[in-house]
């Protein structure tokens, strides 16, 4: 994409209708070459460090690279990929599986638990046990909570839909389409990336605002409380920007993964569209803004108001449980990843890291 000096974070996963929705397969093509490092292992083993290791020795060597951060604990690294030299390295355990289809090709299992003593691990059957299904279920619970908050949401939209002045939505749209996008002489379509700029983790709400610093001069803030203005004018922009041959991150809602763009960057002309609502605050100091309510019909407004400041607050007590869920799943999982450690010889997966390291 380009050189930036910030580092450049994102969520693959996120929790929803569906218990867990991941953006691997935005990484690479397995018919394409490339090299791709499948690592399989369980909590503990050292995979989050390694990644970080190998993401230090890309950047020292020049590359451009993003982190994927793990929303359930956004200190530790689910991916680092290096879209140059098509590289990439990611967990592929549960909830993120991956089996590969190109194994040896393009893409390469590497199994950190050769470094286990099952011997150990055996003799915790019990406890691992317990840890492993109750974790599971608060992770199936934050889910549960998740849809029920996509649901508040949807509903909502449905209201908010009925005081939107979609004419003067349509002709803003355009005019700022128009004003950002230059032509370029290209005819090769750009390409869009779907990533999640946000997640709820153990620690409420967390926004990688870094990556908008990192690729962006220009910040335009849509201000969008009931998601309805916001999702039209960054998806208009976002196809605008790839007909006219830009790259475009697409970041999506993690209670809408498939569907409702939140915010995008085009790192090329160092734009991004980043939409502001209760759980996202814009850093723009001095930016363009846009409010949602400059499209509201303000007397079907004030006719629907009380229903959604009913929904407002009922989807943010909904996220604030789906938080205390995955809080508590953080902490058996920090419980689960002791077995883990005191079951591994860091020796091997030193040695593991350190031939992926050279390889690269």
């Amino acid at each position: 994409m380009t050189k930036t000096i910030l580092p450049v974070s994102f969520f693959f996963g996120a929790n929803n209708k569906i218990k867990y929705s991941s953006l691997y397969d935005e990484l690479y093509n397995p018919y394409e070459k490339g090299n791709h490092i499948v690592l399989k292992g369980g909590p503990g083993t050292g995979k989050s460090t390694l990644m970080k290791r190998v993401a230090e020795k890309l950047e020292k060597n020049g590359y451009f690279i993003e982190r994927g951060y793990c929303s359930a604990d956004p200190s530790s690294l689910d991916v680092v990929y290096a879209p140059e030299i098509k590289f990439s390295i990611f967990d592929a355990t549960l909830p993120h599986i991956v089996e590969p289809v190109m194994p040896g090709v393009s893409e390469h299992i590497v199994d950190l638990g050769v470094a286990w003593n099952r011997e150990i691990l055996k003799e915790n059957i019990s406890a691992i046990g317990d840890l492993t299904r109750t974790n599971r279920q608060l992770h199936n619970k934050t889910a549960e909570f998740m849809h029920i908050g996509a649901q508040l949401d949807t509903q909502s939209a449905i209201i908010s839909g009925k005081f939107i002045d979609e004419e003067k939505l349509e002709r803003f749209t355009l005019r700022l389409a128009n004003r950002i996008l230059p032509n370029k002489k290209s005819n090769v379509k750009g390409q869009i990336h779907k990533r999640f700029l946000s997640g709820v983790s153990p620690d409420g709400v967390v926004v990688q605002h870094d990556t908008i610093v990192a690729l962006s001069e220009e910040i335009i803030t849509i201000r969008d409380e009931y998601g309805t203005v916001s999702p039209y004018i960054t998806s208009y922009v976002c196809n605008c920007a790839v007909e006219k041959g830009y790259d475009v991150y697409a970041c999506y809602c993690p209670l809408f993964p498939k569907f409702k763009m939140e915010h995008i960057i085009i790192p090329e002309l160092k734009i991004a569209l980043f939409t502001e609502n209760s759980y996202h605050f814009s850093i723009a100091d001095g930016g363009k803004a846009v409010n949602a309510a400059r499209f509201y019909d303000k007397n079907i407004f004030a006719e629907n108001k009380e229903k959604l400041a009913f929904l407002k607050k009922a989807k943010k007590e909904v996220i604030e449980e789906a938080v205390k869920k995955v809080s508590l799943a953080k902490d058996i999982h920090d419980k689960l990843e002791a077995y883990y450690v005191n079951a591994t010889d860091f020796d091997v997966i030193n040695e593991i890291s350190e031939k992926i390291i050279k390889n690269i």
